[in-house]
């Protein structure tokens, strides 16, 4: 075996492998971008069209879920309570608000 076809075989290999490595980049940049692109829902999985008696707030930044329900609250109402219902009325699993996330306050 001559040099010639050592080296004709060893580039094949290489461009083999370069090719194996370019499909492997971009489909990771496809995964990659597919997950950035995918949208979350902050708001729950419930609707946030409020019905009659209820009430559309945006979050802002340092707002707390605490905070919100006390507007609400009447005198008589526990905060723990209105906490409560925002959270079933949203769909929420947490506490935790994000700034610019719409909420439903139902009526109390």
């Amino acid at each position: 075996m001559n040099a010639n076809t050592t080296y004709k075989r060893y580039a094949a290999v290489m461009r083999r492998h370069a090719i194996k490595l370019i499909v492997c980049a971009m489909l990771f940049v496809l995964l990659f971008t597919s997950f950035l692109l995918m949208g979350t829902n902050a708001s729950g999985s419930q609707n946030t069209v409020e019905a009659v008696n209820e009430e559309l707030v945006t979050v802002y930044t340092g707002d707390t879920l605490w905070a919100i329900a006390n507007r609400f609250a009447g005198d008589e109402e526990d905060v723990r309570y209105v906490i409560y219902l925002i959270k079933e009325r949203n769909g929420l699993e947490s506490t935790n608000l994000y700034p610019g996330q719409k909420l439903v306050i139902p009526s109390i």
